[in-house]
């Protein structure tokens, strides 16, 4: 969920990218990047571009993307799969999760934040490594 900040930040982008008929426009600080693209603009490129994908290789892509559920983080951090050193993963490939169910924690800001799951699931893969650093919306964990 967005503060109320960022969501002023949107509208004003929005707003600079109607009045000056751009085809987009991007802001990014240390923390979030954000960037907002108008379709009426990007819509002739598209098309082209997407008349260069040889035929066939379009259906695969569709295929995956359909396919590919992933549990993303919700914040910058360091990830951690396991409580201590010495302990095993919250989650690991093959492991059947329960809606609730830590998955991995994510340090931010001195602080460790529980990362639970959303639904009842299967993990079928691990995306990221232990103790390695994660964006926002960065894919965790594959799911069936």
């Amino acid at each position: 969920m967005l503060d109320k900040k960022i969501n002023d930040t949107i509208d004003i982008l929005i707003k600079k990218l109607k009045d000056n008929d751009l085809g987009s426009i991007k802001l990014s600080n240390k923390i979030n990047t954000i960037e907002i693209s108008n379709i009426s603009q990007n819509q002739n490129s598209y098309l082209h571009t997407q008349n260069n994908i040889p035929i066939g290789h379009e259906n695969k892509e569709k295929d995956v993307n359909e396919e590919l559920i992933t549990i993303n983080s919700p914040m910058v951090g360091i990830i951690y799969l396991t409580p201590k050193p010495s302990s095993p993963p919250f989650a690991k490939k093959g492991q059947k999760i329960k809606k609730g169910d830590t998955i991995c924690l994510i340090e931010a800001m001195k602080t460790f934040n529980e990362i639970k799951s959303d639904r009842d699931c299967t993990i079928k893969s691990v995306m990221i490594k232990n103790g390695e650093a994660v964006e926002f919306g960065q894919p965790l964990f594959e799911i069936l």
